[in-house]
């Protein structure tokens, strides 16, 4: 991991956790210019990405966000997001009870205590793709951008291309496996949860959100596949995050 920082430290603080094949320097860039409040905001390169060395597993990777929000003595957080990937480490972010933490926002998520089926399929997929990739070196994939426009899949398929097999394999592991347990009232406060309508993930998730969290309220997005609504809506979606943020005050 390589801890992108931007802004004052003694403004509020939000952890921004990307998803697959986005670094953590790709999704400041696109979501700062729509916030309107000034915010420190720490957003990683995880493991495969940007700066970062190899992803070993979610486990390593929270190990070392801990560590530096630990030195630097940020114990207290705004918001984290993650999406897809990024949640595997917001996840554990958000059951940490030596950080106090006001919101969380997950997108994207395969809420599910093991997916070992669908971390195989998912995984061959990634990797007959990569190997594809390695071959044509095409600017976008034509699957990434029939799901999100050329310009961000041509973002997408840049960081795909340093993305290593080893790689693959960690990060298909971290998207399908989470220790689930029931939050607590307070927690299911904190939580905003969506899915884009088409995403594989919400099928993984859906008897989870009744044992675990019946009190939150799961934004689907028609229409859109996994992560798509961002793509598609920075702008808005970065506005319904503040609103989300601020929510209450």
């Amino acid at each position: 991991m390589y801890i992108n920082e931007y802004g004052n430290p003694d403004n509020p603080k939000l952890i921004l956790l990307a998803p697959m094949m986005i670094s953590g320097a790709n999704l400041h860039d696109l979501m700062s210019p729509y916030l309107k409040g000034d915010y420190f905001i720490i957003a990683p390169d995880q493991g495969g990405h940007g700066k970062a060395g190899a992803y070993i597993s979610a486990d390593e990777e929270y190990r070392q966000l801990k560590a530096f929000l630990t030195d630097k003595d940020y114990k207290d957080i705004k918001l984290v997001y993650g999406a897809s990937l990024g949640v595997a480490v917001a996840w554990r972010l958000f059951w940490d009870s030596d950080f106090n933490l006001e919101r969380a926002w997950f997108d994207g998520v395969a809420l599910n205590k093991s997916s070992k089926m669908a971390e195989v399929l998912v995984c061959n997929l990634f990797r007959k793709r990569k190997k594809q990739l390695d071959k044509t070196h095409v600017e976008a994939s034509k699957s990434l951008v029939d799901w999100y426009g050329y310009d961000f899949a041509k973002m997408m398929t840049k960081n795909f291309e340093r993305i290593t097999l080893s790689d693959i394999d960690a990060i298909c592991h971290a998207c399908c496996t989470y220790d689930m347990k029931p939050l607590s009232k307070e927690q299911q406060a904190k939580l905003h949860l969506e899915y884009g309508e088409k995403d594989f993930d919400l099928k993984l998730s859906i008897k989870s959100f009744a044992k675990y969290m019946p009190d939150v309220k799961v934004v689907i997005r028609k229409g859109y596949p996994h992560c798509g609504y961002m793509a598609a809506h920075t702008r808005e979606y970065v506005e319904e995050i503040e609103d989300f943020i601020n929510r209450g005050k």
